[in-house]
């Protein structure tokens, strides 16, 4: 499986960025099938067996549905001889397509720019909080005096020293 996941997370970073990401699986899940047939199977089991004829019966199984990103990629796939893989790139372009599903986009505010090493601790934390994948982008406004401020589509949570002194303040009015 691991030799497959190159290959998957190429395919699923271009069919994402084309908005194909759906497309690829009307081609990807028949391919994985056609792949597992013995017949099949003993053809890209043989050595003598090229590229052009495994693309070849490739095309034939599959005909229409591919774009030309498609068939560059099952070309590259026959090249290296790693067709017999389809089935292990189905599994991790499915897990892939399911992570981005379910991926929590937070924006970061901080008072200053964040380190390298606070920004992984970061991520890090967020993804076990959220039980899966999350997107960060970051902004600085250094009118929040110092803390950062995570907002995603339903929450906001505030640990800027602006928000706490804020807070103070109102404490502090309500008693006078």
């Amino acid at each position: 499986m691991s030799s497959a996941r190159p290959y998957a997370k190429a395919l699923f970073t271009k069919a994402k960025q084309d908005n194909r990401i759906a497309a690829v699986l009307l081609w990807l899940e028949p391919m994985a099938l056609v792949v597992e047939n013995k017949t099949v199977a003993k053809l890209l089991s043989d050595p003598h067996a090229g590229p052009d004829k495994i693309i070849d019966v490739c095309m034939q199984v599959l005909g229409e549905k591919l774009a030309e990103g498609d068939k560059n990629f099952l070309r590259l796939l026959a090249e290296n001889k790693r067709v017999a893989l389809v089935p292990a790139i189905l599994v991790l372009y499915q897990q892939l397509q399911l992570a981005e599903l379910n991926k929590v986009a937070i924006d970061v505010t901080s008072s200053v720019p964040l380190t390298a090493a606070q920004t992984v601790l970061l991520q890090k934390a967020l993804e076990q909080k959220h039980r899966g994948p999350v997107d960060l982008s970051y902004q600085v406004d250094s009118s929040l005096l110092g803390g950062m401020v995570l907002r995603s589509k339903d929450q906001v949570i505030d640990g800027s020293v602006k928000s706490q002194l804020h807070q103070l303040s109102q404490s502090i009015n309500e008693y006078s």
